[in-house]
């Protein structure tokens, strides 16, 4: 019986090495000395199962956080195949569970701190990320982006605020961003994505997009529910729930400001765009529904709250009070 185990623990374990060695130089693949091996079914199996491990950790394997564990690991690997000798059953299988082991534990520490899928920023913040498969993530004040990432699809959750997106090419992976109740689908491309309330603003910078109804959209009326929406360079798509969608000629200069700080009000609401300067803020200005419908424009810096309300309450019949929260409302001029 021991014995039975013993081959049993040595074929895995070889199994193991020779997948190490295939992941070092593919040209192992080939070698009389693999084919040889491969030729026993208990090799088979047992090179199957070390596969079926390998393949589990690979969707963690393109981790930032594990990319250099993983090439040392390598590296080690190619150095020993490099030996003048041929490296003894002990020495491969050591090696192989050396790698195994460096990689689980990078995985095992990977889950402990928790790397971040969701990125947020604060008020007043603004962050460029870039994820692991080159894309690039950029984060206006007071937004969160979750990332959920597999070897067939990129996933991405728009939960607030707003945000470009530089995807990178990769026809094979679709690039997906819901929000609200709008999936956008791109494949090579940079757009902009912003949540205001129900409201949701995909504006095209570069490439194409599809955007198209959210398949957790489940109450949507059957008359709001439509085809897949093509946005070409240079187009805006504005959803508002319950309605169908529009699409009209943006100003990229002005839909991309915020990347600078500025804030480029055109013909907007009152409402909509203190919900825009409330996200530089922690002391967020109230509007009163008497007003939240005047339309305004004007360039402002982002966080220059006091700016704002003087030129509201200068240009309209707007005037600002605060109430027993020492919060500031806009309100009609008495």
């Amino acid at each position: 019986m021991s014995a039975i185990l013993h081959q049993t623990r040595s074929s895995v374990e070889e199994a193991g090495a020779w997948r190490i060695r295939i992941e070092a130089d593919e040209r192992v693949a080939d070698s009389s000395e693999f084919l040889a091996w491969f030729a026993e079914p208990a090799n088979r199996d047992a090179y199957a199962r070390a596969c079926a491990t390998w393949d589990a950790f690979e969707d963690h394997l393109a981790a930032p956080q594990l990319i250099a564990v993983r090439r040392d690991a390598l590296e080690r690997a190619r150095q020993a195949s490099m030996f003048r000798f041929v490296p003894t059953r002990r020495r491969i299988a050591a090696a192989a569970a050396g790698l195994l082991l460096a990689v689980g534990a990078g995985i095992g520490v990977w889950h402990t701190l928790a790397a971040p899928s969701e990125y947020a920023t604060g008020l007043g913040e603004r962050r460029v990320v870039t994820l692991s498969d080159g894309s690039r993530l950029s984060l206006d004040s007071d937004t969160a982006v979750r990332v959920h990432y597999t070897k067939a699809v990129r996933q991405l959750v728009l939960e607030r605020g707003r945000a470009r997106f530089d995807v990178a090419h990769n026809i094979a992976r679709p690039f997906t961003v819901t929000a609200g109740d709008e999936t956008v689908v791109a494949v090579g491309t940079s757009f902009d994505v912003e949540r205001l309330g129900q409201k949701v603003l995909v504006t095209l910078i570069e490439g194409r997009v599809v955007v198209k109804t959210a398949s957790t959209a489940q109450d949507t009326p059957a008359e709001v529910l439509r085809k897949p929406v093509a946005l070409a360079a240079g187009q805006e798509l504005v959803a508002n729930a319950d309605t169908k969608p529009s699409i009209m000629p943006a100003s990229l200069p002005v839909a991309t400001a915020w990347e600078t700080g500025r804030l480029v009000l055109n013909n907007e609401t009152l409402g909509e765009a203190v919900e825009r300067i409330n996200r530089y803020t922690d002391k967020p200005l109230l509007v009163d529904p008497s007003v939240a419908n005047v339309r305004i424009s004007g360039v402002f810096n982002a966080g220059d709250v006091a700016s704002f309300v003087d030129a509201v309450t200068s240009y309209f019949p707007v005037q600002a009070s605060v109430n027993d929260s020492n919060q500031t409302v806009l309100q009609k001029r008495s």
